[in-house]
């Protein structure tokens, strides 16, 4: 979608946009204040229908369904996420760079006119030496102008590579907070405010939690060594990027412990997508890179919760984990929904 509204009716949409975000504790963000000022200009009616329903269940967007409804209804083609506005910076010293090469230049060409100015004046039977006083004036400041001028280039040089530098370790340290290296996952910190999030929902808005833990992981870890563990690790991370589509979120909870927020899903939906993860994991054969020989076989157990009215984020876990232990009291690889 592309703006094309003037500054005026751009401000006023703006200002409508504010409070909602506001009443319905939306984070305020580049992405958000787009989202809610397309919501507001009443252009996109199926947006609005979807964002409605979603203010019913939940009482507010939740991040996720956010981020889902910005990328199917507002992104345009030419936009990636915020990086045009993050870009403006770059942009803005490209242009005051841009000037400042435009001043140094009138100021070197106002200089030479003034020393073939002066050269033309001694060449002369002039003996005004008043005008000429003046003339050396003018270009001993002018010579002093052209290295201020250059010395400006030089420090707005600088900060624009300092900028740059400053937006890649800025973009770098937002992503580790947020995601798990090994894994490449959300992490525990991402999963935590998401689960608040979906526990200030309306009551009768529906989630379901799927916790996960690798079946004797550490024995694994100590038979084959941390390097196999990590592979194994590292393919867990891809197997749930690829099985969980947005709004649903899986996380590294911590070591083999993983979790998967699924909004808007009831518990039998849970069931379903665990049921398919475990078919998978237990498919997987580790080799021996050298022989090929296959060395182990891994799998894994799920415990599932579905949120309950007036229940906190830390219940609906512990309910989660105490179907996670059921399932592996009761021989591991298997599916358990908490009562």
């Amino acid at each position: 979608m592309k703006f094309a509204e003037n500054s005026t009716q751009s401000a006023e949409y703006l200002r409508q946009a504010i409070p909602l975000m506001v009443k319905y504790n939306i984070p305020p963000n580049p992405l958000n204040y787009a989202l809610w000022y397309t919501y507001v200009s009443n252009k996109i009616p199926n947006l609005n229908y979807k964002i409605d329903q979603t203010l019913d269940t939940y009482g507010t967007c939740p991040t996720l369904l956010g981020e889902q409804l910005f990328r199917e209804h507002v992104i345009s083609d030419e936009i990636t996420e915020s990086e045009e506005a993050q870009n403006q910076i770059i942009a803005l010293t490209n242009t005051l760079n841009t000037q400042v090469d435009h001043a140094a230049k009138h100021t070197s060409d106002f200089g030479s006119v003034l020393e073939d100015s002066l050269r033309g004046l001694s060449e002369t039977d002039n003996d005004d030496q008043e005008i000429t006083s003046i003339i050396n004036r003018l270009a001993a400041n002018t010579a002093s102008i052209s290295e201020s001028t250059t010395l400006f280039q030089k420090q707005i040089a600088d900060a624009q590579a300092e900028i740059v530098s400053l937006k890649k370790e800025l973009q770098k340290t937002k992503q580790d907070a947020r995601v798990d290296p090994l894994t490449g996952l959300f992490n525990r910190r991402v999963f935590d405010s998401e689960l608040e999030q979906i526990i200030g929902a309306p009551k009768h808005a529906e989630a379901t939690l799927i916790m996960i833990d690798i079946d004797h992981f550490k024995k694994f870890n100590d038979e084959y060594g941390h390097l196999m563990g990590d592979k194994v690790l590292q393919y867990f991370g891809k197997l749930l990027k690829t099985e969980c589509q947005k709004p649903t979120l899986p996380v590294r909870f911590g070591g083999e412990e993983f979790a998967i927020l699924m909004v808007g899903k009831h518990k039998n939906d849970g069931a379903e997508l665990a049921e398919n993860l475990r078919q998978k994991i237990q498919a997987i054969r580790i080799k021996q890179k050298k022989s090929g020989k296959v060395i182990s076989s891994i799998t894994a157990s799920f415990g599932i919760s579905q949120r309950l009215p007036e229940e906190t984020a830390e219940q609906m876990v512990d309910r989660a984990d105490k179907a996670l232990y059921h399932a592996k009291a009761s021989g591991r690889n298997q599916v358990k929904i908490a009562s």
